[in-house]
């Protein structure tokens, strides 16, 4: 017996493997990221060192905090942008590893992110 003989209909759309790269998105996504690591880094700068200020927090539910310990300031932030929560999980972690440098640890990374911008625009 003979193999049935395989037919392909010719392709009239793009195939799978061609792919649209759009560079303004990839900037796009990438400018935000630095922005929102920015944000939350100026929001505990000035609770790092010995003369760092108190932040109060309000809580959904009414509850007033009084602090100038970066973990909790991160903890009581509600962020929704993914650069963001890795910040705030960066901080999390370093407080379970090492108990202490939560504030350290954001503001370091902060910082590189500052650096990766003006290497991205020059």
């Amino acid at each position: 017996m003979a193999a049935p003989a395989v037919v392909q209909a010719p392709r009239s759309g793009p195939s799978k493997t061609e792919t649209f790269t759009d560079n303004k998105r990839k900037d796009d996504v990438r400018m935000a990221n630095i922005a929102a690591a920015q944000s939350v880094a100026s929001a505990v700068r000035t609770s790092l060192g010995p003369k760092g200020m108190d932040k109060m927090i309000c809580t959904a539910s009414g509850e007033v905090i009084i602090t100038n310990d970066g973990a909790t300031i991160l903890n009581k932030m509600e962020v929704l942008q993914p650069a963001a929560k890795f910040l705030v999980e960066l901080s999390k972690s370093q407080d379970v590893v090492a108990g202490d440098g939560t504030t350290t640890v954001v503001l370091s990374l902060a910082h590189c992110s500052n650096n990766a911008l003006s290497l991205l625009s020059s």
